[in-house]
């Protein structure tokens, strides 16, 4: 089954309160070859406290969001290069970001080979 999409085109976005339905919804999209981000939301109440800064949180809900080709033309994007200098040159809090290792291995790896290669 696909991704359901607007009657543009468009793939829906998919909100839920069950993460394994968001990272379900998130790897069919992956596997239709589109771009795909995950994010936590938070539920409020504004019509009884008539604003968010005055309502508290009923729940967090996750949103998936899902677009087409944005990746191709470096919106959301990074070079594998990009990933080692900023492990190997400064620490997760000064570059805001914490790389794991498997994706740091993955880029080491790519150059290893295509060094090898070349």
């Amino acid at each position: 089954m696909s991704i359901p999409r607007q009657s543009n085109g468009r793939p829906l976005t998919f909100y839920t309160l069950d993460l394994d339905a968001a990272v379900a919804y998130a790897r069919k999209a992956i596997a239709e070859g589109l771009n795909v981000e995950i994010t936590d939301r938070d539920l409020r109440d504004t019509k009884t406290y008539r604003s968010f800064q005055r309502s508290p949180v009923l729940v967090k809900y996750w949103g998936v969001t899902v677009t087409e080709g944005t990746s191709a033309m470096g919106y959301r994007s990074a070079s594998a290069h990009q990933i080692i200098e900023a492990v190997e040159s400064t620490s997760p809090l000064e570059y805001g970001a914490t790389h794991a290792d498997d994706l740091v291995a993955f880029c080491r790896d790519y150059y290893k080979s295509s060094e090898a290669a070349g």
